[in-house]
């Protein structure tokens, strides 16, 4: 079966114990030094996936010599942009143009093991699942990084910054749920992805893009794997460090805080929570809590048009996703 996508033509699902077809889409942006040091690992993980796929590296109007370094590639699609929009509109450009059923997203700061793209079809079999989220070690000494995440409500917000790992949950039987997926490396359904109109651009340039399309999807009722056996390696947040000042950093990361929080929390208790708690901060003189905060309200009228419409296509509650994914280890560890 063929469907009709934003690229052209889209492959489906394959039939049971077929490989699925794979659209690996990384964005660049001024990745000239990361480009000959982990690109090659990425063609040979995907050299060694036996299903039809293609590399799709969307530049996101870099301004070195990223397209000359690119070339040296001849397996990559490259597709240039002419004006830099950040994380979310490179991702959706790859999105545009992607052929396959399979999605995944990578960063340009990631070594992939050989056999990275060896486990992730057969979590797919299960039509509800949305996404695959790998298992990640810091690229310089190889420490853990990120493995499934557990979502927790803290301090007035939904936080995703806590992982767990089978290593410490033995009596965990797979499939292994997450509450979301890092930006940097995971697998997603394409139809699902395009079904919520990709990555959302209120976040740009860049944070949180991923959380919000991760927990849109879980409210919708579809699933997130971790998958263990697909191992990357991080050189973490080398990229934002490289482009932007840290200060900045801090600003955008509050901004889209709360926009995903006014977005897509549509508990009464929560959000009484979260406004609490984000006047306590104020009143403790956080300055970039307060630029954040003028930066969302900024944004106010697109976020509630975007709130109503989550609201509407939503079938499980914050709450409920909380309760279950939080009772999810105690469940299994029993």
């Amino acid at each position: 079966m063929i469907l009709s996508g934003a690229g052209g033509t889209v492959v489906t699902h394959s039939t049971h114990g077929e490989h699925l077809t794979l659209s690996i889409i990384i964005p660049n942006y001024n990745g000239e030094h990361l480009i000959p040091k982990f690109m090659p690992s990425v063609l040979r993980a995907a050299k060694n996936y036996p299903g039809e796929k293609e590399i799709i590296v969307v530049d996101d109007a870099s301004h070195d010599n990223s397209i000359e370094e690119l070339r040296k590639f001849p397996e990559l699609r490259i597709i240039p942009r002419g004006k830099n929009g950040g994380f979310s509109r490179a991702c959706n450009t790859g999105i545009s143009q992607a052929r396959y059923n399979i999605l995944f997203f990578l960063n340009t700061d990631v070594e992939l093991q050989e056999d990275f793209f060896n486990y992730f079809s057969p979590h797919f079999e299960d039509s509800d699942l949305f996404a695959v989220t790998p298992h990640a070690t810091y690229f310089r000494d190889g420490s853990r990084l990120d493995g499934g995440l557990i979502g927790n409500w803290q301090r007035g917000n939904l936080r995703f910054t806590k992982n767990y790992y089978t290593s410490e949950h033995p009596h965990l039987k797979p499939p292994y749920l997450s509450f979301g997926v890092k930006g940097a490396y995971f697998f997603s359904d394409a139809k699902k992805v395009r079904e919520l109109q990709g990555f959302d651009e209120l976040f740009s340039p860049y944070i949180y893009e991923e959380m919000d399309l991760a927990y849109r999807a879980l409210k919708r009722g579809w699933k997130i794997h971790y998958e263990p056996k697909c191992i990357a390696k991080h050189d973490h947040s080398v990229t934002l460090r490289a482009t932007d000042s840290l200060k900045r950093i801090k600003i955008i990361s509050q901004r889209n805080r709360f926009i995903f929080m006014w977005k897509n929390i549509h508990s009464t208790r929560l959000l009484i929570s979260h406004f609490f708690f984000t006047i306590g901060r104020i009143m403790l003189l956080h300055s970039t809590t307060l630029a954040g905060l003028v930066g969302a309200i900024k944004r106010l009228p697109e976020i509630l048009e975007k709130r109503n419409l989550e609201k509407k296509n939503s079938i499980k509650s914050d709450k409920q996703l909380l309760k279950e994914f939080n009772q999810y280890l105690i469940r299994q560890n029993k």
